[in-house]
């Protein structure tokens, strides 16, 4: 159920959304069923855009996010909103005009990759929540911005009427057992390099995301297999860029995994607490797992721009023979930059 809180029914957004879909207006702030299936749409106050969250131990780079959406209809495993956020529903700000502001107020002196992929999936509710429509416009009436939809899904129909200027969409891709098995509700691999190949061919240029990777029985085969598929059907030439690292956690959502109905093959790993006191695979076998990957879509792709997401700087040395530095150097390799 769609339900708008009276302060936002007024809004473009909420009126976008009632031409094709049943709302009901409710008083601000009501309770409703937290359910992943129930939508609340609402007039926010927040600052929507800041930098991704990161540690000064770990290398990572200079993204910011736009929070306009809060919550996921999926259901991964390994999903950190389960920790992170206090309700299973979905809530949207309906002020998008606020939002868009923030965005133009982010990138008044300089340029930024930013994008809507930290507390929501970018696209599992475009069809019913279309925010594309209202993004991708903005976004490319302005000279210093790549907007970045992350997604686990194959929703790219509204993509596929827009001007792909200043966008990109980027999948998490995982071999087809872990997704079956470890992110429920999600596209299937070949919806998403389906959807992937559809948006590339249209114009939009495209990022992959093999993060996380995780710890499996063979892990060279069936992350070789994903690898060739997806280098086999995407031109490198739209590829942005492709982000490695290893599943890590916070020791609380373990906790939360372990307690999941269905078990998870995350609870059948080797940890160690990691300097940033996150629940890590050792460091031998994270470097192990990163180089295969990067030597794999190395084999394939020499173009792409692969970077190492929340990894220590001896790790990027070990691989790629260099240290990216903090935030605002790490930031500058990226291509938009160049």
């Amino acid at each position: 159920m769609i339900y708008v809180e009276k302060s936002a029914q007024d809004l473009p957004l909420t009126q976008m959304v009632a031409k094709d879909n049943n709302i009901e207006v409710i008083d601000d702030g009501a309770e409703v069923e937290d359910k992943k299936s129930n939508v609340v749409i609402s007039n926010h106050k927040d600052n929507f855009v800041h930098r991704c969250p990161a540690t000064n131990i770990y290398r990572c780079c200079n993204y910011h996010v736009v929070d306009i959406m809060q919550g996921c209809p999926f259901d991964c495993a390994y999903c950190i909103l389960q920790l992170y956020l206090p309700h299973k529903h979905i809530r949207v700000a309906g002020n998008t005009d606020k939002v868009l502001e923030d965005i133009a107020f982010s990138i008044k002196d300089t340029k930024r990759r930013i994008g809507s992929g930290e507390l929501s999936d970018s696209l599992a509710m475009d069809k019913t929540i279309p925010l594309s429509k209202i993004i991708v416009p903005f976004v490319n009436k302005q000279d210093n911005i790549l907007f970045e939809f992350k997604t686990k899904s194959d929703v790219v129909d509204n993509l596929l009427n827009l001007n792909p200027k200043n966008v990109m969409v980027s999948w998490s891709l995982n071999p087809a057992s872990i997704i079956e098995q470890e992110e429920p509700f999600t596209a299937s691999l070949k919806k998403r390099l389906k959807a992937a190949k559809e948006v590339s061919s249209y114009g939009y240029k495209v990022g992959f995301h093999f993060d996380p990777l995780i710890m499996m029985e063979n892990f060279t085969f069936p992350y070789g297999e994903l690898i060739d598929e997806l280098t086999s059907q995407i031109d490198e030439n739209m590829v942005e860029y492709i982000s490695i690292s290893t599943f890590r956690c916070p020791a609380e959502l373990m906790n939360i995994i372990r307690q999941r109905k269905s078990p998870s093959i995350l609870t059948k790993g080797d940890f160690i607490k990691g300097i940033d006191g996150k629940t890590r695979y050792f460091k031998a076998e994270r470097i192990k797992m990163i180089e295969f990957a990067t030597n794999r879509i190395r084999a394939n792709w020499k173009k792409p721009f692969i970077y190492y997401c929340m990894e220590h700087a001896s790790v990027w040395d070990k691989i790629l023979e260099y240290d990216p530095g903090e935030r605002e150097d790490f930031e500058m390799y990226f291509p938009c930059y160049k």
